[in-house]
């Protein structure tokens, strides 16, 4: 070691002043400026202030960050130091004739080279006052900490902090915002300050919450406005304790879909299940009120306890879960030159329009798989027999689900929930904190539909014949009755060409019911629209009925617990005090998250026979991966149209419907704006596009072109549109 050469950087010249401070702080901001310049870390060793007491004087001691001496620990873990024993030293003391402050350089010289750049230094990047709160205030919008600190680089150029700093002072802030409450208490202290209704159960024998239960309030007003509808599903990977989250949605007369509640359950089994849909049943405010229809995949605990708790009302399933699972047993079992066949004739069983028809097209799927018993078995005993009225045609067309069949509107809802929440390893608190913000921008946009449906009229609809419907329902439901009068054409007022699926799913007048009014010259009657499309505002107040009144009533069962508490002795009176104090100071609870990551599926994964008293058993799910399926498609200039109606459930051949959609997709007038901007001199072209004259083969002018039909499809179907290429685009 005495060998190695002696390094000596003199910086004595850059400290020396005459200058006289006025106080201490700014001493000290001025030598840590000419530090930071010349490449030199200097912090305080020493200071001290007068008291009146001896030997307490005023002073500072300035030394470099090497100064001292590293010292060495028999610790197993790796170390490091980067003190090296650097003599650099500076004083500054008030001056005898009590006016300022002056520095003299005892010592200028480093035993150590210095740094080019100061990128990395611990010291150094320190955040400031200012900084620290622009990271507070871009950390609570759940800014990512690089994008944080890519901020603090462009708004301080000067800034060498490191991503480290960012990540240590976001962990202060929340440390601070909680305080010594634990995770729970944390929980229940935002849920009750933004007035949320919840509910929550622990394990038996312990204080580990097992399900947790919240609606906002707001939520709970739509629901009771809007009940006839719910979407229901669990989604995974949102919190670092792999607990599913149940989430329930429903939809507004304005074609918006609002988050009803939303559950973090143990498993998914039917106990749990019905413990959730006992206490959504409680956000009604008339014990009498449930909803008429509620959507679900096949899994048939939740199908159970729907039955359980909510017996009047009609489950139906997705469609297309349903159809990927067909897709998928047909390719295990038919060969390839009849899947396609098959294909088509499955998604003519699934939307025949009445049970004659459903009975003629079964009985042709059967001939054409006389040949394959395990897959028309599988068709029949899976699905069609035992759950056949849940999401064929000829019978949910008789029920009003308003248009919902498939899981596009909850599955948009966990999509813009995993969004906001950025990654699945975030504790309950974040969970809750990005939905309450998911809500708030949700029921944002659901207020300016209610706005705009009241106040803004379509050109469309200017007629006399929408005279009694402008303002007083909503333009979703103007929509669809200027889709069904297109038909008026060619069905008249035929009830048995109409169908009337449009009176009977929506709640809507049909084509007959409109070619009537035609006939006659008369206006549509407001009487006809269901009231679900008539609620054009959510500022109601929630009132119970005259027979309900009693179940908000506390004034018996605190009278009755008075009675028992003196009654008591005085272990039985600590007892039930504790019991009270759970209830009144909810942020005192005891309970705790779960210490371990639990099993979230209840199902079985491994193909099989299904365990005996095992509810939860599904069949084994062919869409639940990145890859769902590779549809190759009929190649006759309709085959990217062809893509988009198999995925949507539609089958293939129903491409000419999704040219429809586009059609209409491109001239709504909430989105002519966005359209205008996008294609520009163009706007005629991507329409006209659209247009075909005859079903057969189409000109490269009529083909399905990205990037302007992906807007279109993204917009109009609510999806996440991937085309995979060099480059790869997504629209959203």
């Amino acid at each position: 070691m005495e060998n190695l050469p002696q390094i000596c950087v003199d910086t004595t010249d850059a400290f020396i002043t005459t200058e006289r401070f006025g106080t201490r702080e700014e001493v000290i901001r001025w030598i840590k400026e000419v530090g930071i310049d010349n490449k030199v870390t200097v912090i305080i060793s020493r200071s001290d202030t007068e008291t009146g007491k001896r030997w307490r004087s005023n002073k500072l001691i300035f030394g470099c960050d090497k100064g001292g001496k590293h010292k060495i620990t028999d610790s197993g873990t790796q170390s490091a130091s980067k003190k090296c024993g650097c003599p650099f030293k500076i004083r500054s003391t008030p001056v005898k004739d009590g006016f300022g402050w002056k520095i003299v350089v005892k010592c200028g010289l480093h035993n150590h080279g210095l740094p080019d750049r100061l990128e990395g230094h611990s010291f150094i990047g320190r955040l400031t006052t200012d900084e620290k709160q622009h990271v507070a205030d871009l950390a609570k919008r759940h800014v990512p900490p690089r994008h944080i600190l890519l901020f603090l680089q462009d708004r301080y150029p000067e800034n060498v902090t490191r991503i480290t700093q960012v990540y240590k002072h976001k962990s202060v802030i929340q440390k601070e915002i909680r305080g010594p409450s634990s995770e729970i208490q944390h929980l229940f202290k935002l849920i009750e300050d933004a007035g949320y209704v919840y509910w929550s159960r622990k394990k038996d024998d312990s204080e580990v919450v097992r399900e947790i239960f919240w609606a906002h309030p707001d939520s709970v007003k739509l629901l009771n406005i809007f009940p006839i509808v719910l979407v229901m599903d669990s989604t995974y990977k949102t919190n670092k304790y792999r607990q599913p989250l149940f989430e329930i949605v429903g939809m507004t007369s304005t074609d918006l879909t609002f988050a009803v509640a939303f559950a973090y359950m143990e498993s998914e089994q039917t106990e749990n299940f019905c413990w959730v849909l006992e206490k959504l049943k409680e956000l009604f405010v008339k014990k009498d009120m449930c909803p008429q229809v509620i959507l679900t995949d096949r899994d048939l605990a939740l199908m159970k306890a729907i039955e359980i708790v909510f017996p009047r009302s009609i489950n139906l399933l997705y469609r297309f879960h349903i159809n990927k699972n067909v897709g998928a047993k047909c390719k295990q079992h038919v060969v390839n030159d009849l899947q396609k066949t098959i294909d088509t004739l499955w998604m003519e069983v699934v939307w025949a329009s009445d049970e004659v028809e459903y009975g003629q097209r079964l009985h042709q799927l059967e001939q054409a798989c006389v040949d394959y018993s395990g897959f028309i078995n599988y068709v029949k005993y899976t699905w069609l027999t035992p759950h056949r009225h849940r999401f064929v045609g000829a019978w949910i067309n008789r029920v009003l689900h308003l248009g919902n069949t498939t899981t596009n509107r909850v599955e948009s809802a966990h999509w813009k929930l995993k969004q906001m929440l950025g990654n699945s390893i975030g504790n309950m608190v974040k969970c809750w904190e990005a939905m309450n913000n998911n809500l708030r921008l949700q029921l944002g946009n659901i207020r300016a539909s209610f706005q705009k449906s009241f106040y803004e009229v379509e050109h469309t609809y200017v007629s006399t014949f929408y005279g009694y419907l402008r303002g007083s329902v909503s333009r979703a439901a103007l929509r669809r009755i200027a889709e069904e009068l297109l038909r008026v054409d060619y069905v008249g007022t035929n009830r048995q060409i109409c169908g009337c699926t449009l009176r009977t799913s929506y709640g809507l007048p049909c084509a007959c019911e409109l070619g009537r009014y035609t006939l006659g010259g008369i206006p549509i009657p407001i009487d006809v629209v269901h009231v679900h499309w008539r609620k054009l505002t959510m500022e109601v107040k929630l009132e119970v009925g005259e027979d309900d009144g009693s179940e908000v009533d506390m004034t018996s069962a605190i009278d009755e617990l008075w009675r028992r508490f003196r009654s008591l002795d005085v272990i039985g009176k600590r007892a039930l005090k504790s019991r009270v104090c759970e209830v009144a100071y909810p942020t005192m609870t005891p309970l705790c998250p779960p210490p371990e990551k639990l099993k979230t599926k209840g199902g079985v994964k491994k193909k099989g026979k299904k365990p005996e008293e095992y509810d939860v058993y599904r069949d084994p799910s062919y869409h639940e991966s990145y890859i769902e399926d590779v549809v190759n498609v009929e190649s006759d200039g309709n085959c990217g149209f062809r893509v988009i109606a198999s995925l949507h459930g539609y089958g293939e051949d129903g491409w000419p419907m999704v040219r429809r959609e586009l059609g209409l997709e491109i001239i709504d007038k909430d989105r002519s704006t966005l359209y205008d901007k996008l294609f520009s001199n163009r706007l005629s072209e991507v329409r006209e596009s659209l247009m075909i004259e005859s079903f057969g083969s189409q000109p490269p002018e009529k083909w399905l072109s990205l990037p302007d039909m992906g807007y279109l499809i993204a917009n109009r179907y609510n999806v996440v549109l991937v085309c995979l290429g060099n480059p790869c685009i997504s629209f959203r």
